[in-house]
């Protein structure tokens, strides 16, 4: 459609409402006719009643139609409309500061040429319609005391070829209804049908204005380029191809620090979009429509490539980005439940909008939507650096995210990621990182939640556990692949793989938690604690590599809550292992964990449990180092710590536990090898018999079987 524009939600007065959100119809539909089985100049009559009728000023010049070809010239034509939106809101919000806008609109073209054009019971169809290349646009504004804006456009090759579309009848204007009043119009104008629409070329210059202590400054001058605009293949409502060639747009607006004016240039290369159902947004906007959990793809694929962008910063510097390709692919839509019309109504008719409703009819119309697929490619940024003469560069890959809907956000990437000179020297280098497999909250809940919320607004402090289960998702993941980062202080620190998912079936507890890093790297000179550096330094590291890994489990059917791993690994150092499992861990202890928590852990029994340290020079070296630190031999320091280790059973009160406990640890501090803990009971044990037992702690190790042994 040539030229819609979206009308304006605000007008105060019936007649400046009336002919200010009717232009982008004569605009959207100057391609077409007006109101019976008319041919020729009768139906161009009809076509222009029809605009008059919705609230548009039309002149033309000489109208003359030739029978024999079905043509119509019309010269110097000229659509207008000019009106003032009274009483809108002060920029600071402030009640009684109300301000007026006054505002102008025209479009004309020394001559239109429509050929076929016809016309029945409102229905308008043209074999084509072309407007001459002398056709311009103006749109101006003005606020008083506040300032203006000027846009003035000039444009090439406008024309429409077999365009269909039926003229709206609006109901009588009501204050109340000043929104909805204008569905009619919409429907009109995206269930036009038409082979294709296009315009070679816009040129734009635009201009504002601000009034400072009672003079004209301009704060904003501009120009924009777009070529090779075109729709094509439109019927009821789907679009078979929007495109555009190309587009340039230069700005110019005030420096910040008042020292002249500032320049962005950007610009863009071919851009298409397929396959668009533009008739979903009148689902989208009337309440009519019921809601439905059919989706709708309203945009199967769409791509933009060569995207540029300079904008001028303060004192001669600039930050430049570039952008090879954007693409999308499956852009759907659901029918929610909404009154959008029915709040732009209660806006214009200044009634003051009800908190519970706005927010909610937000939320819906971003669960209205969802995308299968979005990529950027080809990333790269310059911008000044802090350290004067230097810049700082990045360079990414890709961007994408996949599967982004109402239910959760399948996942959002960022791949290849290179900085090479961030300030002070630094730089960073990451393969990947991801976060996804996130699960909204149901919005049933959420919606209670915000009533709850709205009516009470102290009720988070009280119940937040309520208010993070009604909002928190139910799932979340991260990953992270690659990653090297190089400080100030030339400290290079190293993430081999990160990741993480966390998820819950009764939240906001997690009940199924997975995390695991692998080769994370830091150097042993940025440890900010001496005695460890000593301790790594000894035992002949210059870099920490540390990696580990969590596996916990809470299986709702057989209250079963697991331990699976809990391992830490340092290079150098060791291996650490621990796995445990519990019975009849009720619901309770994550419904409500501190209400019911510590009653929840009496019911719930221990089954079994499991740790193993494996030495990789913690003790082998370790010892050596301290026992020469504290100016002993080794084989005394081993021996004192057999003695602390036997000492610390005492308050168990059973020799052969505490036999146990020695003898492994003598072996183990002799050759350094493996040393395993393990815990078995032959049935569960209940945690509150344990508990008790601490009465007479000499029954645990035979309760529990514990077994020590050194390898």
């Amino acid at each position: 459609m040539i030229f819609q524009t979206t009308p304006a939600p605000f007008p105060t007065s019936a007649k400046t409402r009336a002919r200010f959100l009717t232009l982008s119809t004569a605009l959207a539909l100057i391609s077409a006719p007006a109101l019976a089985q008319d041919t020729g100049t009768a139906a161009f009559d009809a076509y222009v009643d029809g605009l008059k009728a919705l609230g548009l000023d039309v002149e033309n010049g000489n109208v003359s139609y030739d029978a024999g070809s079905d043509t119509l010239t019309v010269t110097d034509s000229t659509l207008s409309l000019e009106g003032t939106i009274s009483g809108l809101p002060s920029e600071d919000g402030d009640a009684d500061d109300k301000t007026d806008l006054s505002y102008e609109i025209t479009f004309s073209s020394g001559t239109v040429t429509v050929n076929g054009l016809t016309h029945e019971d409102g229905d308008f169809q043209a074999a084509s319609w072309i407007y001459s290349d002398d056709s311009e646009f103006t749109i101006s504004g003005s606020a008083e005391g506040k300032g203006r804006l000027e846009l003035d456009g000039r444009m090439t090759g406008v024309s429409a070829t077999d365009y269909r579309f039926t003229m709206p009848e609006l109901p009588a204007e009501d204050p109340e209804r000043q929104a909805s009043r204008w569905l009619p119009f919409l429907k009109a104008s995206l269930l036009a049908s038409y082979e294709e629409i296009k315009v070679d070329s816009t040129a734009v210059t635009i201009e504002a204005f601000a009034t400072e202590d009672g003079k004209e400054v301009q704060v904003v001058t501009g120009t924009m380029q777009m070529d090779g605009y075109r729709l094509s293949d439109a019927a009821d409502g789907r679009v078979g191809e929007y495109s555009i060639d190309s587009m340039t747009q230069t700005l110019q607006t005030a420096s910040p620090d008042g020292n002249g004016m500032l320049t962005q240039t950007t610009s863009q290369g071919k851009t298409v979009y397929s396959d668009m159902d533009v008739a979903a947004f009148i689902d989208l906007l009337d309440p009519a429509v019921p809601e439905s959990d059919t989706e709708i793809v309203i945009v199967r694929e769409g791509s933009a490539v060569d995207y540029t962008s300079q904008q001028e910063l303060p004192d001669g510097m600039s930050m430049d980005m570039t952008i090879d390709r954007a693409a999308i692919g499956e852009v759907t839509f659901l029918k929610r439940e909404n009154n959008l019309l029915g709040l732009f109504d209660d806006l214009l008719a200044k009634k003051e909008p009800v908190p519970e409703e706005l927010i909610t009819g937000v939320f819906q119309f971003y669960r209205s939507f969802g995308i299968t697929d979005a990529r950027i490619s080809g990333i790269n940024v310059q911008a000044p650096s802090p350290t004067p003469g230097e810049n700082v560069t990045v360079a990414i890959k890709e961007m994408a995210m996949t599967d982004v809907n109402s239910d959760g956000i399948g996942e959002m990437m960022l791949v290849g990621l290179d900085a090479p000179s961030l300030p002070d020297g630094a730089s960073l280098k990451l393969d990947w990182a991801a976060i996804g497999d996130i699960e909204f909250a149901d919005y049933t809940p959420m919606r209670a939640m915000i009533s709850t919320l709205m009516a009470d607004p102290d009720f988070g402090e009280d119940h937040p556990l309520d208010v993070a289960r009604a909002f928190m998702p139910l799932s979340f993941g991260y990953e992270i692949k690659g990653l090297d980062v190089v400080t100030p202080d030339k400290d290079q620190v190293k993430i081999g793989a990160a990741e993480m998912t966390v998820s819950t079936t009764v939240s906001p507890i997690p009940t199924n938690v997975f995390v695991r890093n692998e080769g994370i790297q830091v150097p042993v000179r940025a440890i900010d604690d001496p005695e460890a550096e000593a301790l790594f330094t000894a035992l002949g590291l210059e870099n920490v590599v540390w990696s580990d890994e969590t596996r916990l489990y809470w299986d709702e059917a057989t209250l079963e809550l697991r331990l699976e791993k809990f391992m830490v690994e340092i290079e150098g150092l060791g291996r650490a292992e621990l796995s445990a499992r519990f019975a009849n861990v009720p619901k309770s202890l994550f419904e409500d964990p501190e209400g019911q928590g510590q009653m929840a852990l009496i019911v719930a029994q221990f089954v079994d449990a499991s740790l193993t340290f494996r030495d990789d020079g913690l003790a082998s070296k370790g010892i050596a180092h301290i026992a020469e630190e504290q100016g002993i031999p080794e084989n005394v320091f081993r021996e004192a710590l057999v003695a602390q280790a036997a000492q610390a059973t005492a308050p168990v009160q059973n020799e052969a536990f505490t036999k146990m406990v020695s003898d492994a640890a003598s072996k183990f501090l002799e050759n350094p090898g493996e040393l395993k803990v393990t815990l078995t009971p032959a049935a569960a044990v209940p945690l509150a018999q344990i508990l008790g037992s601490m009465a007479a702690p000499q029954t645990l190790p035979d309760l529990l079987a514990v077994k020590i042994e050194a390898k």
